[in-house]
């Protein structure tokens, strides 16, 4: 702050006013992302307010300087969802070697995450009880939940679960459906580990620098959904949303609906006129 504000002696700091503070705390965001910009905005704006309360305090300024600092905005929903488009999603999925048994449980893994849209803590959980090929569903468990949530499985994902629990999964006593392949043998992923497994997808697939987590390919599965023409309700059911509001955001990538209610571009005349 003292770099910045080019402070050189105690007598300069008498001549601060709020119009400089306020440029100078907003400044150290400018050319931030949202996110980024209001942690580190907030980080700077603890830190002014704390040393212009100290400047007061020995009586180096005499006006209260730190209510002159100001507030990172930060409105709820406000930001765009990242999401996936189908051919990146594909490029995904046959990143996954299926001539080995690892690869087979990648490959399986992968199509819980985007074709049904779990959450990679409950792709981790899944236990071997849970799957039932006669029915074709997932039943997923959640502790707060008495009922198990049924997910209908697609053919290509009931495909790759019986190929891989019938001729690739490593004999165990573990219940759970994706278990270690290496040392510790047969134990249940987490889903730190899980998602180490879609990180090491998305390498393969030239899409790290997207991957930052399980969850874009469940906000993607959400959006894809959308354009397709399935309502919010839907959405937020299939996917088990405890509000509607988080549905709503992915209408923010709804191009097929947004599309129809924008406005023409003015042609030129229209404009002269």
């Amino acid at each position: 702050m003292l770099d910045c504000l080019k402070v050189r002696r105690a007598s300069q700091f008498m001549k601060w006013t709020p119009e400089l503070i306020e440029q100078y705390v907003s400044g150290t965001g400018r050319f931030a992302s949202p996110a980024s910009r209001r942690l580190k905005g907030k980080h700077v704006g603890w830190c002014a307010r704390s040393f212009l309360r100290f400047l007061q305090q020995e009586g180096f300024i005499r006006r209260d300087l730190a209510a002159a600092v100001p507030t990172v905005a930060r409105w709820r929903l406000g930001a765009l969802p990242t999401t996936l488009c189908r051919k990146e999603i594909d490029r995904l999925v046959k990143a996954a070697d299926r001539h080995t048994p690892l690869g087979r449980r990648d490959y399986a893994i992968i199509l819980c995450l985007c074709e049904l849209g779990l959450r990679g803590s409950d792709v981790a959980n899944l236990e071997i009880d849970n799957v039932d090929f006669t029915a074709g569903v997932l039943r997923i468990y959640h502790r707060k939940e008495r009922e198990a949530a049924v997910f209908p499985m697609t053919p290509r994902l009931r495909s790759a679960l019986s190929v891989y629990l019938r001729q690739s999964r490593p004999k165990c006593a573990s219940t759970a459906v994706f278990v270690r392949h290496c040392a510790p043998l047969g134990k249940p992923l987490v889903p730190v580990t899980l998602n180490g497994v879609v990180q090491r997808l998305a390498n393969r697939a030239g899409l790290r620098h997207r991957m930052r987590s399980t969850h874009i390919l469940r906000r993607s599965l959400a959006s894809h959904m959308l354009n397709a023409g399935a309502t919010l309700k839907q959405i937020a059911d299939f996917l088990g949303h405890a509000s509607i509001d988080t549905t709503i955001l992915y209408t923010k990538v709804d191009l097929v609906t947004l599309s129809r209610v924008t406005m023409p571009w003015p042609e030129r005349k229209e404009v002269r006129s």
